[in-house]
């Protein structure tokens, strides 16, 4: 129970935080702090909220799916100490964010079939907030499936891992996900280094900056990128 009330809790915070810097981009302050100026897309409205919509139903039950299928066998829910807390949640994270930069980098950019599946999320060439929803269900279901393996993987070395340790991942890579889509200069500097960062990537197909929750692995493979004007 305690795992479904996390995971209720932090879907419910990241769809404040979408509303939210959507709002801030919408506003008078939000227009002047814009990354970039050049139109968002070309999509219908009709076309990207059918789709949108589509992903947010999708990436929900997928993720009640998993937890009722693999909580027994993922995790406990007992009291731990904060440093295992806090190593387990950095241990996935860390795993998820080089899985994910390899995912991202060859098959998602390189190779024909995912290429074109992962393009649908590229027709949004400066994305804001509410365009972390607007990709390929394919796509989706990749990303959500890699979190719950590389967790699976982490289990595997450490053994069951706290509710509360993989409630907080969910949590950071959740808004995180909404953070580099803002598309505007935030009032914390990580958040806007983050969200220029992924917004230089969506500037085109041969783009760089292939990392999810930090620079680290670009930087150490050499496809870090600064701002696409």
């Amino acid at each position: 129970m305690t795992l479904y009330m996390m995971l209720t809790g932090v879907l419910a915070v990241s769809g404040l935080l979408l509303f939210a810097l959507s709002a801030h981009a919408a506003s008078a302050r939000g227009r002047v702090r814009q990354l970039r100026h050049d139109r968002r897309h070309n999509l219908s409205p009709t076309k990207f909220w059918r789709t949108a919509l589509l992903n947010a139903v999708l990436s929900t039950t997928l993720i009640y799916a998993c937890a009722y299928l693999f909580s027994a066998q993922l995790f406990h829910e007992g009291v731990v100490a904060p440093t295992r807390a806090l190593g387990e949640g950095a241990a996935i994270l860390l795993v998820y964010d080089f899985f994910y930069y390899l995912v991202h980098r060859f098959p998602f950019h390189e190779w024909r079939i995912l290429r074109s599946v992962h393009a649908v999320h590229h027709v949004i060439r400066n994305p804001h907030a509410i365009d972390s929803l607007y990709m390929h269900p394919v796509e989706n279901l990749m990303g959500l499936s890699l979190l719950w393996l590389c967790t699976a993987a982490v289990r595997l070395v450490v053994g069951p891992i706290s509710v509360y340790s993989f409630g907080v991942v969910f949590l950071i890579y959740s808004l995180l996900n909404i953070v580099v889509h803002a598309g505007v200069q935030l009032s914390f500097p990580l958040g806007t280094y983050l969200a220029t960062r992924h917004n230089a990537h969506h500037a085109d197909m041969r783009a760089k900056n292939y990392a999810s929750v930090t620079p680290l692995f670009d930087i150490l493979f050499g496809t870090e990128e600064g701002r696409t004007s």
